[in-house]
């Protein structure tokens, strides 16, 4: 029986999935890695371990296919992207890798954005100024890590970096390329101006290969290690975003993909490149022929573990020795909270914001605050905070592109029954959950099934892999009670993005 293996390199943790080349899943994998926080606006990972939690996945798939005598037709990869490694001559790490999530590079995106050839940066990349961009990132490293910069002969993200690794493939699929604001979404190709202002050559960079773009032959030490067979056929892949779209088969413009993992974003994909007139929206390539249109939150997830961290940690530890899941615990307890959260609303913007704001320096707040909210209050306001905000970005996106027809579900949010009927309120639209959620796994065995031609359906495989859709309708008196309070957080939105300023650069300065 053939089997396809897809690998997901995220934030938090690498995933697999192992399918039937028919849609039956097979087996789940993944291994979490640490996230390091310690100054702020530090967002950085240790490269190694990512690339052992990836050959750990491998070497687990592999013994499933040995077990059970399956044949792997082939192996395909999904990433994260907007991450920087620097690398010396033998593309060994200077730096640990420099996630999206990192805002260092907040004040060199602010003086992009100040800049005559702002618009013209937007226009030629579709990428957004923001502290997550490469062509942001660089420019920070060069004024604050100079030695570093100038012993850098290459950069790269994190794909490239264990692509490189395992494989000995030294290439950057265009997806990935087209979130770095350094590539030119018309052409194609590295822009040599941009170029010239991150102060880095094109050969500092790895050459150019469609998502669809096919290898295979592993590392020696590294086969020897995972037991891999060289002659399966490897597919570069594509950007986690992009990928999770195919992952629930959100294939065309009548369908956008809400995910919410640790970030979150919109997304709906396009036969051609789309801008936002205000520059709100990214437009990335998926492959050289299809592209995506949406926008990246980085208040997802990420939240919710706050909440649960700072204002239940006592009964988080009582959760975990009574072998519960905390997450699902403080679910309930949000549940005894009526919607609205007695007139409370959070801001959840812990980690500044990229859309709808693209502000590095906005934080995050509870408005309407009394002696009256406790602890649960607090806790419902920041689920529906996160809800509000992504509803802001669904509503940029309609009316940049039309309003979709169908919204699809996927992420850590889409197990929980309780938030995805919150969804479905909050937007007062439908919202479909697939049965199987880790879209971008799915996404990247879908895509490595295409580049292998085991399928010639791309929507008839996503349907029968993404397996049984339920679909959440809004309850009606819920989304009327919502609509009200959304109404107030729009208004209150951009005042805060401008007032919030001032406090971060007292943060900054108290950090110092």
């Amino acid at each position: 029986m053939k089997v396809m293996l897809g690998i997901d390199i995220g934030t938090t943790s690498t995933k697999g999935l192992l399918c039937q080349i028919n849609g039956h899943a097979i087996k789940k994998f993944n291994q979490p890695y640490p996230l390091k926080q310690s100054t702020a606006g530090m967002a950085e990972e240790d490269p190694e371990l990512i690339l052992t939690a990836v050959s750990t996945c491998l070497r687990a798939a592999l013994q499933i296919v040995q077990q059970q005598h399956l044949k792997l037709a082939g192996l395909s990869f999904s990433s994260a992207n907007q991450s920087l490694i620097a690398l010396d001559k033998k593309r060994q790490p200077l730096t640990n890798l420099i996630t999206w999530a990192d805002t260092r590079a907040a004040p060199a995106a602010a003086a992009l954005r100040k800049s005559s050839f702002a618009d013209q940066l937007y226009q030629r990349t579709g990428t957004p100024l923001h502290p997550m961009s490469l062509l942001a990132k660089l420019i920070w490293l060069k004024k604050n890590q100079p030695t570093i910069f100038k012993r850098s002969a290459y950069f790269c993200g994190i794909k490239e970096y264990v692509l490189w690794r395992l494989f000995g493939q030294w290439q950057m699929d265009v997806s990935v390329a087209s979130g770095t604001g350094l590539f030119n979404l018309q052409q194609q190709q590295w822009d040599p101006k941009i170029l010239e202002i991150a102060a880095i050559t094109e050969n500092q960079l790895p050459p150019l290969v469609d998502s669809y773009h096919t290898f295979s032959g592993m590392n020696p030490d590294w086969a020897i290690k995972i037991n891999w067979p060289q002659a399966t056929p490897v597919v570069q892949g594509a950007f986690d975003g992009a990928l999770a779209n195919l992952g629930v088969n959100a294939l065309n413009a009548d369908t956008a993909a809400l995910s919410i993992g640790t970030s979150a974003a919109i997304r709906i994909l396009s036969d051609h490149p789309a801008l936002d007139p205000q520059a709100r929206l990214f437009c990335y390539a998926v492959s050289k022929k299809q592209w995506v249109i949406g926008g990246p939150v980085n208040n997802g997830g990420i939240v919710l573990r706050w909440a649960l961290e700072k204002l239940f940690d006592h009964e988080k530890q009582a959760f975990e020795q009574a072998h519960q899941d905390p997450y699902q615990q403080l679910l309930k307890i949000i549940q005894t909270v009526p919607i609205g959260a007695a007139g409370l609303l959070f801001f959840p913007y812990l980690n500044g914001e990229r859309a709808p704001l693209w502000n590095a320096d906005v934080r995050a707040s509870f408005v309407g605050l009394n002696q009256l909210h406790g602890r649960p209050e607090m806790a419902r306001a920041v689920v529906e905070g996160i809800i509000f905000n992504l509803r802001s970005v669904w509503e940029i996106v309609s009316q940049t592109l039309g309003q979709p027809q169908h919204l699809i579900l996927s992420g850590g949010f889409a197990r929980s029954v309780f938030l995805r009927q919150l969804i479905a309120d909050i937007f007062n639209c439908p919202v479909q959950v697939p049965e199987q959620i880790e879209a971008s796994c799915l996404g990247a065995v879908l895509i490595g099934m295409k580049a292998l031609g085991l399928t010639n359906d791309l929507s008839k495989s996503a349907a029968a892999m993404s397996g049984t859709v339920i679909t959440y309708q809004p309850n009606s008196a819920n989304a009327l009670h919502y609509s009200e309070l959304f109404a107030i957080y729009q208004r209150l939105q951009p005042q805060l993005s401008r007032e919030t300023a001032a406090l971060t650069a007292l943060q900054h300065k108290f950090a110092e």
